[in-house]
């Protein structure tokens, strides 16, 4: 209820009316200096406070937002040349087939192409090395089923078309490095402390090239098992009051180094 609806005008007494008199001036002092506050408080808010941000760290000119790691599907090819009169691959080609076999097996993908030459002048001999490509590919661990042998139109002058090997993958790289589009780097480089348009590039372009598998950059692996050996054995020291880290003897030793090479 509220308090006054509990007055009636008959009820009113003088002493009361006195003290709400003194109490009301009292409010009318108070709210002189609260509202120069609130009025101090709306100027304040429009005044612009400039803070000097270093922009090589953040910003536009940060390299992670200036030269981001791309990742989507790209073409994987090696090309094997075919000499007319050369019906053998050499044993360099072999290992270059079977390191791209491992690429092959490591990207996860399920078809490998041996994209042969038809109507050229080495279209015979290229059948031929492209069945031994083939073996050399299921010797290093392709399985048969895999590979899909195709062809491609040559030329009556192409008389050393290649054959192509091929595979889908995923892949991660940065465009756009090499890339200077200011005239003056260096005036705005001193005075506004912030860093060249190609800062960054390459330390992306390193990392993208470098990462075995290209997801790692955008999901998390799940977690492998613990070992519960090594599990149980911490454990176990831990309860004896033992010290549970490992020990590797010789590590430590000064001599194991200079051993190297035979000499001592």
């Amino acid at each position: 209820m509220n308090a006054l609806n509990g007055l009636s005008p008959r009820g009113h007494r003088p002493t009361e009316a006195a003290g709400s008199t003194r109490a009301l001036r009292r409010s009318r002092r108070l709210v002189a200096p609260l509202s120069m506050l609130v009025l101090a408080a709306a100027l304040a808010g429009c005044v612009q406070t400039k803070y000097d941000v270093t922009g090589a760290v953040l910003g536009p000119d940060d390299y992670r937002y200036r030269h981001p790691i791309l990742i989507d599907q790209q073409l994987a090819t090696m090309d094997i040349p075919v000499g007319p009169n050369v019906p053998k691959l050499a044993p360099r080609e072999v290992g270059n087939i079977t390191g791209f076999a491992q690429k092959y097996r490591a990207s996860g993908a399920t078809t490998l192409a041996i994209v042969v030459p038809s109507h050229s002048p080495n279209a015979r001999v290229a059948n031929g090395i492209a069945r031994q490509s083939a073996n050399a590919l299921v010797a290093a661990g392709v399985p048969r089923k895999q590979i899909d042998v195709r062809t491609y139109p040559a030329g009556a002058e192409e008389t050393e078309a290649p054959i192509r090997l091929a595979f889908s993958r995923i892949a991660a790289h940065v465009d756009g490095c090499g890339q200077w589009p200011a005239e003056d780097q260096t005036f705005w480089m001193k005075t506004e402390n912030r860093s060249y348009y190609n800062f960054g590039c390459a330390s992306q372009q390193n990392l993208a090239a470098t990462t075995a598998n290209p997801l790692d950059l955008l999901y998390p692996r799940g977690m492998t098992p613990a070992d519960a050996t090594r599990r149980m054995t911490v454990l176990g020291k831990f309860q004896e009051g033992k010290n549970p880290s490992g020990e590797y003897k010789g590590l430590d030793d000064v001599n194991l180094v200079s051993g190297i090479g035979g000499t001592n």
